[in-house]
């Protein structure tokens, strides 16, 4: 009978400890060839590092990301988003277009305490629908008239003669289409469009002369390109 092999570690470690370095072991050797097959190592820090790398491109794709408004459609809580917009003007905006809904995003300038500085600031944010140029709701001559007034007076009319043959119905036009009218600048069509919303739909455009501002000659003028 032949003897039997002597385990030499059974002397200096207990069977808990061979198994714990037997499994050393084969770990060592899995990585060796892990390594040799073009299996790069890893280490806890390198995964940190990945994490980190990747929490970093989240963060900047949150912080890049701008949020853009659509003003005809807009939350008071989304109003509040765009810059010098609280609260108050927030409700200003809904409450207009709850009366007169925009037609062109620049239609902002309407609210009251919204300038020109202030719709620049925001125009980034702002879906463009119509018109973005900004509203020049304070175009006047050195004299005090506005500039269409004063063009009416002279008979020389700075717009097309193409649209001096559009009609314009007064229950629906826009303060852009009310310019476009003898002798109506920005501050007279806004008149009328407050007026329509105050009383409702005009009933005939003779009503256009209720307006102030509006008198008999202005309506000899335009009495042909309105409708209602």
């Amino acid at each position: 009978m032949e003897p039997q092999m002597r385990n030499p570690l059974s002397s200096i470690l207990t069977p808990s400890e061979q198994k714990a370095l037997l499994f050393l072991l084969v770990c060592f050797f899995a990585g060796c060839l892990l390594n040799k097959l073009g299996f790069p190592a890893v280490s806890p820090l390198g995964a940190n590092k990945e994490h980190t790398d990747l929490q970093s491109f989240e963060d900047s794709l949150q912080t890049d990301v701008v949020p853009i408004i659509d003003i005809r459609t807009a939350s008071l809580e989304e109003l509040i988003l765009l810059p010098g917009i609280g609260e108050k003007r927030a409700a200003a905006i809904i409450e207009h277009r709850n009366r007169t809904p925009f037609q062109n995003v620049n239609e902002i300038m309407l609210i009251k305490g919204i300038g020109v500085k202030t719709y620049e600031k925001m125009r980034p944010m702002l879906l463009v629908f119509g018109s973005d140029t900004p509203i020049d709701k304070n175009a006047k001559d050195s004299s005090g008239s506005s500039k269409s007034d004063k063009d009416a007076k002279s008979g020389k009319e700075s717009i097309k003669k193409a649209d001096l043959t559009t009609m314009v119905n007064l229950n629906s036009a826009t303060l852009e289409q009310l310019c476009t009218l003898v002798g109506i600048g920005p501050a007279k069509a806004q008149a009328i469009l407050d007026y329509r919303a105050e009383n409702g739909s005009f009933t005939a455009i003779e009503d256009i002369m209720k307006v102030k501002g509006i008198g008999p000659a202005t309506f000899a003028k335009n009495k042909d390109r309105l409708e209602i």
